[in-house]
């Protein structure tokens, strides 16, 4: 008895009108932008409920409206000079932890845990440039609540003075201090938000953990400094553990140098290792980021 004839492979093409893109290709670097601003608009609470943007609010106006009350005082009572750059900076520093503690878990969680992450990397985008678009975002958001205070501070002391154009360009050399002062702070804390956030799914927890490891490291940083004290070079670097003695020390740097010490506690190694140790702690989790999001995802 003979074996029945195989069926023959059967296969049928449909014609779905899919078109190849012959547009202008924008690039690694569009990409990069793209996602920045997306993970800006994710955080902001943007395209999302009410709720979502009651925190960033509340936080951009206890930044803001010291220094808006600060400078309508001194508009009816010239010798009110209570805020300056350096208290700016060193008091709006909690707003900022506590911002970068809200947005930094908002732009890396979820795509971890909603397992966003292969349709990223499907695409040209690399893991670096992920990480770096993640990052933009956040120094960017980051240096619009650390940057805004102080601008507004310098703009308000010139425009109420005898001649504002002569003021402006007489103290244009604190503007440019502002500007380092905060663009550094910005990436500084940024970058730390997001290396935290890269390691859980939830956000709750990276939440905690970046409020606790802040405040756990200042009492840490305190405490070394006590024990050191008189023990050099380690009681001018021990302070660097904690990010608020890193920020005071930069205001310190920047705007009091000739003061020294502002507190018992703030850092003695100057500016300049200030300034080399932030960038060196950006780079530090910019790698650990990048090894975070490695083949396996």
């Amino acid at each position: 008895m003979s074996a029945p004839p195989a069926t023959p492979a059967y296969g049928e093409i449909y014609d779905r009108g899919y078109r190849h893109y012959d547009g202008e290709r924008e690039g690694r670097l569009h990409a990069i932008w793209a996602l920045a601003r997306y993970s800006m608009a994710r955080a902001l609470g943007i395209k999302k409920g009410w709720t979502s943007k009651i925190i960033p609010i509340l936080l951009y106006i206890g930044a803001l409206l010291p220094v808006i009350i600060g400078i309508g005082i001194r508009a009816f009572v010239p010798t009110f000079n209570a805020i300056d750059y350096g208290t700016v900076f060193v008091t709006v520093f909690l707003l900022e932890g506590i911002f970068v503690a809200t947005i930094a878990p908002e732009m890396l969680c979820p795509d971890r845990r909603e397992g966003t992450l292969p349709l990223y990397f499907s695409r040209p985008m690399t893991r670096g440039d992920y990480v770096s678009g993640k990052l933009v975002g956040a120094a960017l958001l980051t240096l619009s609540i650390s940057l805004a205070p102080a601008v507004i501070l310098w703009f308000g002391r010139q425009l109420l003075s005898g001649s504002p154009f002569a003021a402006m360009r007489d103290h244009a050399d604190d503007l440019g201090k502002v500007l380092v002062a905060g663009s550094a702070i910005a990436f500084y804390l940024g970058a730390i938000g997001l290396m935290i956030s890269s390691f859980t799914k939830r956000k709750g927890i990276a939440v905690g953990i970046i409020i606790v490891g802040v405040t756990i490291s200042q009492a840490l940083a305190v405490s070394l400094t006590i024990a050191l004290r008189g023990t050099k070079p380690w009681e001018d670097w021990v302070g660097f553990i904690s990010p608020g003695l890193t920020v005071e020390s930069l205001v310190t740097g920047l705007w009091a140098p000739s003061r020294g010490r502002v507190s018992p506690f703030a850092i003695g190694a100057g500016l300049p290792a200030t300034l080399g140790v932030m960038a060196l702690v950006v780079a530090v989790c910019c790698w650990v980021m990048y090894w975070r999001y490695g083949n396996r995802d």
